[in-house]
């Protein structure tokens, strides 16, 4: 069922049953009030004509009693029917049609009176002088009631439902914004990322059509850096398995010196090809795992030791300073391995040697902040680019990932990472706030 037909149905539904709730209050109240009305008519017009005839001579009764009975629209067609006796019983003056029955034994007051196959409504009044009847047909006062009836009921009907066919329009009108979004949203190919537009949206509808070219936009991305990925990782695979067979087929084919400088070829582009397969494990596995946190402390200081004595070549250079408290406990410890490590190996590879690497480390209740700085003056257009997957800049080696993995952890943990050019110094600098940690 549209949207359209249901609300017009409820909208109905509601109408209807006002519309016959308010019919059955008017039917019943009507019904009561005419009859009520038609019995006070007959009583006044019993009451004035004992007034009238208590100032009329006996001899003149015969002769007057027509003429007052049809001045008080008495015995006419549509009219009350009138008998008129004396307190004996004889009939002193009539107007009853052939339904009516003349009989003088009708008490006093409302009664119902069956006369050949015709209902009759009387009133008796009983004066000193006279008794006096007046009636008129039930068959009347239906036929009147019902006229009533239809003039109440039948135009209130005609307007609901004419109410209802300009509702039908109107919903239509009202939810054609969503109509619009219905349409678009199915014409769209299960490959159309393109955002969604529609003319004049309600406000209600904005929000879910923000957040819906909100995904596509994020989508698009995802799709167009997993393809940039791909392509790139394929590329920097290529590279080294190339190397590697070109460097054994020469092996096989040499002996000596140039065998063995062919199969140190072979080691270094397998360890190339090794440290780009781990990046590659690393970053998907960071990727695709939710924000992790942790109750157990661990050391700072430990931690950067540690790194500093892993590290294979130019660990003299590195030093570091630490403020703020030591054991942190709301962040694996492992995370902030992989920052540091990637942070110093990349100041390694981009600074000239025998210079140092600065490595300061701020840990408060809040806030997590790393900052390396190296001797380096990196253009800005460069700065634009490292964080950007298998970059390197020039001939240097290594597998562009190191500040690729430091941002998607940055990002992970709502954090960030800048870079910048100080006085012949190169700073990146990872900070990410503890307490939202803390919070999720």
């Amino acid at each position: 069922m549209s949207l359209r037909l249901r609300l017009t149905i409820l909208v109905a539904a509601v109408f209807i049953g006002f519309w016959l709730l308010a019919s059955v209050w008017m039917v019943t109240g009507l019904s009561h009030k005419l009859d009520v009305s038609f019995d006070k008519r007959l009583e006044s017009t019993a009451i004035m004509l004992s007034n009238i005839l208590a100032h009329v001579p006996q001899s003149a009764m015969s002769a007057s009693l027509p003429a007052i009975m049809e001045a008080n629209e008495v015995g006419t067609a549509k009219g009350l029917t009138c008998q008129i006796s004396s307190l004996h019983g004889s009939i002193i003056a009539t107007s009853n049609s052939s339904t009516f029955p003349n009989s003088t034994a009708v008490e006093s007051g409302f009664h119902y009176i069956q006369a050949e196959s015709t209902a009759w409504r009387t009133f008796t009044l009983i004066t000193s002088q006279h008794k006096i009847t007046i009636a008129d047909k039930v068959s009347e006062r239906d036929s009147l009631y019902y006229d009533l009836l239809k003039s109440i009921l039948i135009p209130p009907a005609l307007a609901i439902f004419i109410t209802l066919g300009l509702l039908w329009f109107a919903i239509g009108t009202g939810i054609k914004p969503i109509m619009l979004l219905t349409s678009a949203l199915e014409k769209r190919g299960s490959e159309d990322l393109a955002p969604i537009q529609i003319q004049q949206p309600l406000k209600e509808l904005q929000p879910l059509i923000n957040s819906q070219n909100a995904l596509m936009a994020r989508l698009a991305e995802v799709i167009s850096r997993e393809k940039q990925f791909t392509s790139n990782a394929a590329h920097e695979l290529r590279t080294p398995l190339a190397g590697i067979l070109a460097q054994a087929q020469l092996a096989e084919l040499t002996t000596g010196d140039k065998q063995q400088r062919a199969l140190l070829q072979v080691s270094k582009s397998t360890k190339r090809l090794n440290s780009i397969l781990d990046n590659l494990l690393l970053l998907a596995n960071i990727e695709a795992s939710t924000q992790v946190h942790t109750d157990e402390s661990w050391s700072v200081e430990l931690l950067i030791k540690n790194m500093i004595n892993e590290t294979t070549q130019g660990s003299e250079r590195i030093a570091y300073s630490l403020q703020g408290k030591e054991l942190i406990s709301v962040i694996p410890s492992a995370m902030i391995a992989i920052v540091c490590r990637n942070l110093i190996d990349n100041a390694l590879k981009y600074s000239p040697p025998e210079t140092p690497i600065l490595m300061a480390i701020n840990a408060t209740e809040s806030l997590l902040s790393i900052n390396v700085s190296n001797t380096a003056n990196v253009s800005a257009t460069d700065i634009a680019k490292m964080t950007t997957r298998f970059w390197r800049s020039g001939s240097a080696e290594g597998a562009g990932l190191g500040l690729s993995i430091v941002e998607t952890i940055a990002i992970n943990y709502k954090g960030s990472i800048i870079l910048s050019n100080g006085d012949k110094t190169f700073v990146a600098r990872f900070s990410i706030p503890l307490t939202a940690i803390k919070i999720a």
